[in-house]
């Protein structure tokens, strides 16, 4: 077989008798790209040895079987390789949306408290303020800047710059946690994308692996995910 045609195999597929070929297209993600791009790579240099072999043995048929075999069996490694990587970020991305989740929990804790500490030292400021008030009930030839007094007006400043810094650290923390939420919608978007991914490559594996039988999970794999309900294929 002319390598021509094997480029095509795997360039297009023809779709009717005028020769027109539609060209398959795939948008993935930039960390698959460089995987691909291997795959292919490594199914070009099968390609060229097999041509090799076929060329020094001179025996066609035994070199198609044999080539046919080598090409089903980088399609085997090829998918176990993508099930198994899919798979570890499968669960690393479960593993983040579990952190952010917690993250978030702990955030709107220490928002709760802060809250409550903003209220309790608001209150506690219209007491200083009270106090300060009743102070000016003193006679007239009592008035005086005592230490009680600079203190009293001490602690109201103190109080008052507490209550804004708290105000501050609870828009930092709604800040975050509004970060925070974009992100985990951002992760569990991804992650349902690589479950879907993982299910279809996974059943794909199983249709083409050679002399494989197909489970039951596999067969029904949109109602019982392969990955959720039995092991992955083995290496």
């Amino acid at each position: 077989m002319p390598r021509g045609n094997q480029a095509q195999d795997f360039d297009a597929i023809s779709l009717d008798p005028r020769g027109m070929h539609h060209m398959q297209s795939h948008r993935f993600p930039k960390q698959w790209a460089q995987n691909s791009y291997n795959y292919l790579q490594a199914a070009r240099r099968q390609c060229r040895n097999a041509f090799v072999l076929r060329s020094a043995i001179g025996d066609d048929c035994r070199v198609m079987d044999k080539k046919r075999a080598n090409q089903s069996s980088a399609v085997n490694y090829a998918l176990r390789e993508r099930v198994a990587e899919t798979e570890n970020l499968y669960r690393s991305l479960r593993g983040s949306v579990v952190a952010t989740s917690r993250e978030l929990q702990e955030l709107a804790l220490a928002r709760e408290q802060l809250l409550r500490t903003v209220h309790d030292n608001k209150a506690r400021k219209r007491v200083t303020e009270e106090c300060l008030m009743n102070r000016t009930q003193r006679p007239h030839r009592e008035m005086l800047r005592d230490t009680a007094e600079v203190m009293l007006e001490h602690e109201l400043t103190k109080l008052h710059e507490t209550i804004n810094s708290q105000r501050m650290s609870i828009r930092d923390i709604e800040a975050r946690m509004a970060k925070l939420q974009k992100l985990k919608k951002s992760l569990e978007a991804d992650m349902l994308d690589k479950r879907q991914a993982l299910d279809v490559d996974a059943y794909t594996l199983n249709m083409h692996a050679p002399g494989a039988k197909r489970s039951h999970s596999a067969r029904h794999h949109r109602k019982r995910p392969a990955y959720d309900h039995a092991p992955m294929t083995p290496r």
